[in-house]
């Protein structure tokens, strides 16, 4: 286990000292004001820990996408090590990006083993252009997207020098991985909550209510193509959205036969560069959805959605599907319908 430096807030003109937390969900230090630090604001904040000794593995691809709330240790340690090993339980350097928040995971993945841990909290596009932020991405091992807001992560990366390292090191075969906002940027299609947070009751009666926006390939992950991610799945009951986001990329022209996966709070799946996945943590796990071009679907403003059928897998912690194939041998397929708005089973049971 490496020794773990003292965390640092990293700017263009300065480096302040900053304290360490243990926290992965409520970081406890506030970065001062702008003005405070006597500097321009370089659009970012950085938070530094481990050795500055930049390391060396060979990576093994992938990506992890998680659901959300606590984070599943399993499946963070598997991420690290599909960015390449030093040595047993010892991993590379780790890049964590996003919008809000400070050093809440800066602590944990260095406990894991992680040569060091950079959180760049980005507020502006100049911040995703800079270069300290590409740099920090070019030399990591493993690229994290953090939870949040997702539509400030389209607003603020897309066609930037941060998009543009990403893609490079994903296209070098480094692994990725998201949990929550960050996992619902990952996919071909990203929901980007450009409005407000679509709910299922809601969109069930109105595909094209306001809270339902689409991005396209913010990264390009090709394990994740033709696909669309959602998170919190059963904690949130986000079946119904799901199923309209399916509905409405179809309709829309966008994809003649999407897939979705779903994972649900405390979850996490991991999939290696040749498509298998293993499903990480606690909770429901996850869920694979996928329809063909000719599916029954009423698709329209102010009229509750009729979509199906969804071929549907529920893959259980513990257990495999492979997102290459679409098949498992761990979960039995069966049809979800929207009907009128109203959802319902093959099986009975709609999760």
């Amino acid at each position: 286990m490496p020794v773990i430096r003292p965390l640092l807030r990293v700017s263009l003109a300065s480096l302040v000292l900053a304290a360490c937390t243990n926290s992965r969900t409520a970081p406890t230090d506030t970065p001062a004001p702008v003005a405070d630090r006597g500097t321009a604001d370089p659009g970012y904040t950085a938070y530094v820990s481990g050795s500055s000794t930049d390391a060396v593995t060979t990576p093994a691809g992938g990506a992890l996408l998680a659901g959300g709330g606590t984070d599943s240790e399993a499946g963070m340690r598997w991420l690290l090590a599909q960015g390449g090993t030093r040595g047993t339980n010892l991993f590379g350097d780790v890049v964590v990006l996003r919008a809000s928040g400070s050093d809440g995971y800066n602590t944990f993945l260095m406990n894991l083993g992680a040569n060091s841990v950079t959180s760049i909290v980005i507020r502006t596009v100049a911040g995703a252009n800079s270069a300290f932020v590409r740099d920090a991405i070019v030399k990591a091992e493993v690229v994290f997207l953090a939870g949040g807001d997702q539509s400030k992560y389209v607003m603020l990366w897309s066609g930037t020098a941060l998009q543009a390292a990403v893609n490079a090191r994903i296209a070098s075969r480094y692994p990725i991985g998201g949990t929550s906002a960050g996992l619902a940027v990952m996919g071909e299609y990203a929901y980007s909550a450009m409005n407000t947070s679509s709910t299922s009751p809601v969109v069930l009666a109105n595909p094209y209510d306001s809270s339902v926006t689409f991005a396209r390939s913010l990264f390009t992950v090709p394990l994740l193509a033709n696909l669309i991610t959602d998170s919190h799945f059963v904690t949130r009951n986000r079946l119904g959205r799901m199923l309209t986001f399916l509905a409405r990329l179809q309709q829309d022209g966008v994809a003649t036969s999407p897939r979705g996966i779903a994972v649900d709070e405390g979850s996490a799946l991991g999939v290696t560069a040749s498509g298998a996945g293993t499903v990480f943590g606690a909770g429901a796990g996850a869920y694979f959805f996928s329809v063909d071009a000719t599916v029954t679907r009423t698709v329209q403003p102010m009229t509750a959605l009729t979509f199906a059928p969804v071929l549907t897998y529920h893959v259980p912690v513990g257990k495999q599907f492979n997102v290459t194939s679409w098949t498992t041998g761990d979960a039995t397929p069966y049809t979800l319908s929207a009907t009128a708005g109203a959802l319902s089973s093959s099986t009975g049971s709609t999760y």
